[in-house]
């Protein structure tokens, strides 16, 4: 199939940081290559893929705005439909959902945010297009779509080697962010007398939290702030951590930083909201308590002496391998393309 993948034009695929869309576009486009499809990917100038790419702007375009988001998609979706030959569309940001019947081609849009008023009504006026949540519980909270499904994200294993190796500290690694529950983090470290290391940064919006929340606790014993990591640093973080603490403050629709903790065989810690129950297998892969439950959180964080990472490992490449991934958006694909051919039949 020719298919034609719209990434951001805020971050280059892959994100050498912070970037999950980014990173599930690398992974998609990297895949379906694989498997011999003909893809080209819409992106930034600067970015390293092995598949054909396309690029309005040069650079990176950060920090976001809907005009370089706005220019980038209608630009890309210009240049699909000249181009006349893809038989099928991914598209990743809502605002190309009212472009889309320009292409010419079936288009499946992945969500990637929570829900949002604005977006859902969107999304209500064009029920023609093919609906990809990214969690079940994403889907409930969003409003009905005639076309969706599920399908989870997944990442190549190889790139996360497991850690057999039980390490001595926590680890937080992400955008410093009240609802990433940053300051949390701290707090059950702190709660557990264990060490804390930080990996991330806080975007313009999160600065105020950050100074407020973070900065004050970052002098508290045994806490070490790395600043963002690139992909190599983050991997060697989780790794070594005895747990990622991801003490979530908000419905997140999935949490990749978390699959990728639960490949180097890394337990996730973390309250019962947003997908992380649907992610997260108890006592396989991680440990959930109820929402806002530091003390419970730092006794299990003391108490891990006896997980077995080898077994947690297994488990996460069992349910998010990009091959998985990769498989479940080929079938859609192919379903999109074959009703497009049956209904130019028809009409011929």
């Amino acid at each position: 199939m020719r298919i034609a993948i719209i990434s951001t034009p805020f971050i280059r695929v892959p994100p050498r940081g912070y970037g999950g869309t980014e990173l599930f576009c690398y992974e998609l486009a990297e895949g379906l290559t694989w498997r011999g499809h003909d893809v080209t990917l819409f992106t930034t100038g600067e970015s390293a893929v092995s598949c054909r790419q396309r690029a309005l702007f040069g650079a990176a375009q950060w920090p976001p705005s809907v005009e370089d988001d706005l220019n980038h998609v209608a630009w890309a979706i210009s240049e699909i439909a000249r181009d006349k030959r893809f038989d099928v569309v991914q598209l990743n940001s809502p605002v190309g959902v009212p472009l889309s019947h320009y292409v010419g081609a079936p288009v499946a849009h992945t969500i990637h945010h929570a829900r949002l008023e604005a977006m859902s009504r969107l999304y209500a006026r064009h029920p023609e297009l093919s609906y990809v949540a990214i969690s079940e519980s994403q889907r409930a909270l969003e409003i009905p779509l005639p076309r969706a499904r599920v399908i989870h994200h997944g990442l190549s294993p190889a790139r996360y080697p497991p850690s057999l190796e039980r390490g001595d500290y926590l680890a937080h690694i992400g955008r410093y962010a009240p609802e990433k529950g940053t300051h949390l983090a701290i707090e059950i470290a702190r709660a557990a007398s264990l060490p804390l290391k930080l990996a991330g940064r806080p975007h313009a919006a999160d600065q105020p939290y950050f100074e407020r929340e973070v900065a004050p606790r970052l002098g508290a014993p045994g806490v070490r702030e790395f600043g963002e990591a690139n992909q190599e640093a983050k991997v060697a973080l989780l790794r070594g951590a005895r747990a990622l603490v991801c003490p979530l403050q908000w419905e997140e629709p999935f949490g990749l930083i978390a699959v990728e903790a639960m490949l180097c065989g890394t337990p996730v810690l973390g309250f019962r909201r947003g997908a992380f129950p649907e992610l997260i297998d108890e006592g396989v892969t991680g440990h959930l308590v109820d929402n806002g439950d530091v003390e419970a959180l730092a006794r299990i964080a003391r108490d891990l002496g006896g997980f077995d990472r080898a077994a947690c490992a297994r488990r996460a490449r069992e349910r998010f391998s990009a091959r998985r991934m990769v498989s479940a958006y080929e079938a859609l694909y192919r379903s999109l393309a074959g009703s497009r051919r049956a209904e130019h039949r028809r009409a011929a």
